[in-house]
């Protein structure tokens, strides 16, 4: 496992991370069970994974919970990472980036994660509203002062109000972002490269682009109810994507690289990217994405990747 620096932080993070959302709920397809992600958490800390991904949000806490059961008694052999602004507490699950809201949300996580703090705290996509009328910045600020977060930052999914925040942040409150990024989404390379020009820790979200990336997924693929890649994912998109899925496949043949393997290793080797974080329900899923620790491209095939169209948002 390599170990990366994490921005201007004072401690590393391995290149391939846990992405804890899967082992919450059943939001990616089902089939989840607690004693599956003991065993993923078990699996990822024996390989060498020291940073662990979660949020208030997944499975309306139980991710948290789960991690900070695992983790009793053995809190520095992880970073954690949670994040607050989704109220799952009200049926439309909104959002609320409400200084009130966030301590609220950051002192209930810190009781499910069994810690006094957490090493990284994001607010979870707030947009350029929320960010202007909430005064997230102050908020954020304010919650590294009473050391129940390190280092602060914004996990979020469109460039536009990434690039927005990154231009109103006077102090650099922001110093660290999770981001979707892979081989079929680029939307983010600006933030990459600023976030880069600045030293933010940048670790990506949807390196595998929610599992079509490890070869397992195609056009005639019906994801079922409650699948979060339900929506997105139909038939059309998967063909417009499939000139794409060509090149991959020739890279894939062409490094004797898992199509998986590549993707992450795709990641890791794009210049300002810290560490990747898949998703994983259980051991086997943690062992697929830990073998491309370590892993990276040559030149001439990040070009190839880097050429493909992907999808608009």
């Amino acid at each position: 496992m390599i170990y990366n620096d994490f921005g201007n932080a004072d401690f590393k993070v391995s290149d391939v991370g846990f992405g804890a959302w899967a082992i919450g709920g059943t939001a990616w397809g089902g089939g989840r069970r607690d004693d599956d992600a003991k065993e993923a958490l078990k699996a990822s800390l024996d390989a060498g994974i020291n940073f662990y991904d979660t949020c208030d949000s997944y499975g309306d806490g139980h991710s948290e919970e789960l991690i900070g059961e695992f983790f009793k008694g053995m809190r520095k052999e992880a970073v954690i990472v949670t994040k607050g602004g989704t109220n799952f507490r009200v049926p439309e699950r909104n959002k609320n980036f409400t200084r009130d809201y966030l301590m609220m949300s950051l002192d209930e996580s810190l009781q499910r994660l069994q810690t006094d703090y957490v090493d990284v705290y994001l607010l979870h996509v707030p947009d350029s509203k929320w960010q202007d009328e909430a005064e997230v910045f102050r908020t954020m600020e304010e919650i590294k002062k009473s050391g129940k977060a390190r280092y602060c930052g914004l996990a979020m999914w469109g460039a536009a109000d990434t690039l927005h925040a990154l231009e109103k942040d006077k102090n650099g409150a922001i110093e660290a972002i999770e981001c979707p990024f892979n081989i079929l989404n680029k939307s983010n390379i600006e933030v990459v490269r600023i976030a880069k020009e600045r030293n933010i820790a940048v670790f990506t979200s949807q390196p595998l682009a929610s599992g079509i990336l490890t070869g397992k997924y195609g056009v005639d693929t019906k994801f079922g109810d409650g699948d979060n890649r339900k929506g997105f994912w139909s038939k059309e998109r998967f063909e417009a994507v499939q000139e794409d899925m060509k090149i991959i496949e020739e890279c894939v043949k062409e490094t004797g690289m898992k199509m998986n393997e590549l993707a992450l290793a795709y990641n890791l080797s794009y210049p300002g990217i810290c560490s990747v974080i898949p998703g994983a329900k259980n051991a086997d899923q943690v062992l697929k994405n830990t073998a491309a620790s370590e892993k990276r491209l040559s030149e001439s095939i990040m070009k190839k990747l880097s050429a493909t169209k992907g999808f608009v948002f």
